[in-house]
């Protein structure tokens, strides 16, 4: 009886462990031997997690060195620790400055010339181009995008334009002083003829000179969708109107340029596609009266106008209620 009990004692621990085993399955055991996946799963957790040493990268469960600067990778490397396969960048067109791990390299900036920008250092397989103001130009912003004609002073200069500083004028002073009373007595009579104007109820002709310089949205219309207009926009404006207005309605300066670059042939393309990128950030809501105020606010007021005759004699733009006569004024008192 003794005998058979011993001899059941390693049949029960093995019923033990194995039981331990079934139960503890994609669990941390101590017992490896019942549970042999965990050291593999160990293993690909540690390269997942890119616990590479510093300077390389992971790839699948392997680590790779960096490629340098000046190149990009072409291969990933084939053994752990490896070096992959890196091309160079093109000289002149493209370039990576500190180690890393892409498959592509930067493309070189553009300075350029109608914003006042000069090339300072060439594009390198290693740097960027370097850009500074060209002669009569001047930025007072830590990162340049485009600089500054300098003032041109008529009664001299106190200091001169520098890179970082516009110039500073010296204040004309006119040197007969009855040139002021010249010219208060020949402005008198119209500021007379002005209040007259006015107390004889000339309030009519003085609103129909505010409507037309007053900015002017026709309320009927509906918010128009100016995706199929942007081919007539671009053709009524120059490019560099359409820079300005993309400009002030916050198209970075990475986004036009990379236009001029993609499109540095076909200006006509370049301004539909500036365009189409301001109208797809901007959303139809609201687009066609951001768009006829933006170009007043620029200064383009001619231009506005005749937009504004251009999409709304297209038979989708009509009035709703068939009057077009019905304008808001902005900025004028309604009396």
């Amino acid at each position: 009886m003794g005998g058979s009990s011993l001899l059941d004692l390693p049949l029960l621990l093995f019923i033990v462990i194995s039981i331990d085993g079934a139960l503890c399955r994609n669990t941390v055991s101590p017992w490896l031997g019942m549970d042999s996946k965990w050291p593999q799963v160990k293993k690909n957790f540690t390269k997942s997690e890119a616990m590479c040493p510093e300077g390389q990268h992971p790839v699948g469960d392997i680590c790779c060195q960096l490629c340098p600067p000046g190149t990009k990778k072409a291969f990933d490397c084939v053994m752990d620790g490896g070096k992959p396969t890196c091309a160079n960048c093109a000289p002149g067109e493209d370039y990576t400055d500190h180690p890393h791990y892409y498959d592509k390299c930067l493309r070189c900036g553009l300075c350029d010339g109608e914003h006042g920008l000069e090339v300072r250092k060439n594009c390198t397989t290693l740097q960027n181009v370097v850009c500074g103001c060209a002669k009569h130009f001047f930025c007072n912003s830590p990162e340049c995008k485009h600089c500054e004609p300098c003032a041109q002073c008529e009664h001299g200069i106190l200091e001169e334009c520098t890179e970082n500083r516009n110039a500073v004028c010296h204040v004309g002073v006119p040197r007969n002083k009855w040139l002021y009373l010249l010219l208060l007595l020949s402005i008198l009579p119209i500021i007379l003829l002005i209040i007259y104007c006015w107390r004889r109820k000339c309030k009519q002709n003085v609103y129909t000179w505010k409507v037309r310089n007053e900015e002017i949205i026709p309320l009927s219309y509906k918010d128009i969708d100016l995706s199929t207009h942007i081919p007539k926009i671009a053709e009524k404006m120059e490019l560099d109107q359409v820079r300005r207005f993309v400009r002030k309605m916050g198209t970075t300066e990475v986004k036009i340029d990379q236009v001029k670059n993609d499109y540095s042939n076909d200006t006509e393309e370049q301004k539909i596609q500036l365009l189409k990128h301001w109208y797809e950030s901007h959303g139809k809501k609201g687009a066609y009266g951001r768009l006829i105020l933006g170009l007043r606010d620029i200064g383009l007021r001619v231009v506005a106008e005749k937009l504004q005759e251009v999409i709304s004699a297209h038979p989708e733009n009509q009035p709703e209620n068939g009057n077009s006569s019905v304008l808001h004024i902005q900025g004028l008192d309604s009396s």
